[in-house]
């Protein structure tokens, strides 16, 4: 885990608030996996308010740059999206646990919804060394066709299957909703998204299939510290109550459990 400041290199819109972010960090790239994340000061000129967590999009270690993909939800991701190229935000990352891989998976689901992408499209480009002997499947949603951000899409070329709540791309209906028929298929699941959709996801697998899900919480420390983040996480037949920031934010989706 490191601290320092990293250089905007690019801010880039994408489609209606939502961008990604580009920084250049000054150190060497330390070894980062897929569902890991980084906590931003979203403005330089703001000391006060607490850094804010973003899923790591993507990690060049030639060039020592991280990316990010953010929308503008909030008045601090409003500020970041008005922050431009050459300024320098403060940076702690790499924070929490990647998601887990074995040699012997042969075909990999990738399930997300909203902003709960970005992490699965890096695992998707973390796990192109094993394309010979393995098969990535993505089942994207979103309410309609600008939350699947096609222009960040068209940049993988991996299969996909997308789905809209409005019908206007894909599949009309949920994105789990969408993966009825195919969840059989899948040496194992990898998902990221709204805990209804996650909850939704783990009701609906088949028993024997691995699932891991990168959960989405409000973070405040992003070190395990102030606790603000935990979640119940079931343990040896008990309920624990586990910091989604240090301890996750990756758990076996079969052992969370979701407020009924």
């Amino acid at each position: 885990m490191r601290y320092e400041p990293a250089t905007v290199v690019s801010n880039s819109p994408l489609g209606p608030g939502q961008h990604v972010l580009v920084l250049r960090v000054h150190t060497p790239l330390p070894d980062i996996r897929a569902g890991q994340f980084l906590n931003l000061r979203c403005d330089p000129a703001d000391r006060h308010s607490l850094l804010r967590p973003f899923s790591i999009l993507d990690a060049d270690p030639l060039a020592g740059t991280l990316s990010v993909y953010y929308k503008e939800l909030g008045r601090l991701s409003r500020r970041l999206a008005g922050v431009r190229e050459g300024e320098q935000l403060d940076c702690l990352y790499p924070l929490g646990c990647g998601f887990p891989w074995t040699t012997d998976l042969r075909s990999v689901a990738l399930v997300g919804g909203g902003v709960g992408i970005a992490p699965l499209l890096f695992w998707a480009r973390q796990l192109e060394p094993h394309g010979s002997t393995l098969q990535v499947a993505g089942f994207f949603g979103g309410a309609s066709e600008p939350d699947l951000v096609p222009d960040l899409l068209r940049q993988y070329s991996f299969p996909m299957l997308l789905a809209t709540l409005d019908g206007s791309r894909g599949y009309c209906g949920t994105v789990v909703e969408l993966c009825r028929g195919y969840d059989d298929k899948f040496d194992v699941v990898y998902a990221c998204g709204p805990n209804p959709m996650l909850a939704a996801l783990k009701r609906m697998l088949p028993p024997g299939v691995p699932a891991f899900a990168s959960l989405e919480e409000y973070m405040a420390c992003g070190t395990g510290a102030c606790l603000g983040c935990v979640a119940p996480i079931e343990e040896d037949g008990e309920v624990k109550y586990q910091t989604v920031c240090k301890q996750g934010p990756v758990f076996d989706l079969r052992r969370v459990r979701f407020a009924q």
